[in-house]
């Protein structure tokens, strides 16, 4: 459960240093300071047992700390979701060519997120991954088109808003489909809508936005794509669903102008396809809520 709205208010971060073990402690240090480039903060030896060396970025707000306890067992093999995620404001392609020269090959991320930003991953000398994000991942960077390819292509980012796949499957050839593209062309997230029978309300019914992109105006950006078409083609109402347990989107969906309708209780469950118990924002899942907008 997330801390309470007065508690996060009087929470001040000055700086937030991720630390690691690594059993190739030299080695790793080098990569990150003489290859990708990171400034060395400090560097410590035989601190109570511990050596190590620290990282920033400029600002020194984020830090990575290397660290070997003398003695220690080696760690274990890094799993494929351990990385290090770089958001380059400049230097991006400098960098990559950097890394190839140095003998640094290129790793395809498990997550498909990362390669639809744009972004390229090697591993370090411990095998954990180094992601690097290109410029130019924020609000007003990216395009909303009309998508008329396989949808089978994008369906990884309908799937960051539907957790049931028979209800994807089942819905998925609907109605129209836009997609936002970064500066890169990599699709960033999708709207879908259809509209009903005499074509009077439309229903937004599926919209996702990657992570790093969440709160920078590129899901409000959809919605009013969806709106002009909407109302270009004579509808008069908007229509969507939600979860009553997301709270992110309740609130986002009433600041676009919707207003709720109805809730319809236990839509969220095994029989249709979800997991026996999905918390949202410390909320179990359960009843969906709906919402209009007027046009």
């Amino acid at each position: 459960m997330g801390a309470p709205e007065s508690v996060a208010a009087e929470l001040r971060v000055g700086a937030a240093r991720f630390a690691r073990a690594t059993a190739r402690l030299e080695e790793c240090a080098v990569f990150y300071r003489e290859i990708v480039g990171l400034a060395q903060l400090f560097a410590f030896s035989d601190h109570a047992g511990y050596s190590g060396f620290v990282f920033g970025l400029p600002g020194q707000s984020a830090q990575l700390e290397l660290v070997r306890l003398h003695g220690a067992p080696t760690p274990p093999p890094a799993d494929p979701e351990h990385a290090v995620v770089l958001y380059l404001r400049g230097g991006f392609e400098a960098l990559r060519t950097r890394l190839a020269d140095h003998g640094v090959g290129e790793v395809v991320p498990d997550n498909p997120y990362w390669v639809a930003a744009g972004a390229f991953a090697v591993l370090d000398p411990e095998g954990w991954m180094l992601i690097v994000v290109p410029p130019g991942e924020g609000a007003g960077a990216v395009r909303i088109e009309e998508f008329t390819g396989d949808r089978a292509e994008i369906a990884w980012s309908f799937r960051m808003a539907e957790d049931s796949e028979p209800l994807l499957a089942g819905y998925i050839g609907r109605g129209r489909v836009w997609v936002a593209r970064n500066a890169s062309g990599a699709v960033v997230g999708h709207i879908q809508a259809a509209a009903d029978a005499d074509g009077s309300t439309w229903e937004i019914v599926n919209t996702a936005v990657v992570h790093a992109l969440r709160g920078t105006g590129v899901g409000r950006a959809m919605i009013d794509t969806v709106v002009a078409a909407a109302t270009a083609a004579g509808a008069r109402r908007l229509e969507l669903a939600t979860a009553t347990a997301d709270v992110g989107n309740l609130r986002f969906y009433q600041r676009c102008g919707f207003r709720m309708t109805r809730v319809v209780p236990d839509v969220f469950t095994a029989a249709a396809g979800y997991s026996d118990l999905v918390m949202v924002d410390g909320i179990r899942m359960l009843d969906q809520v709906w919402f209009a907008r007027e046009l």
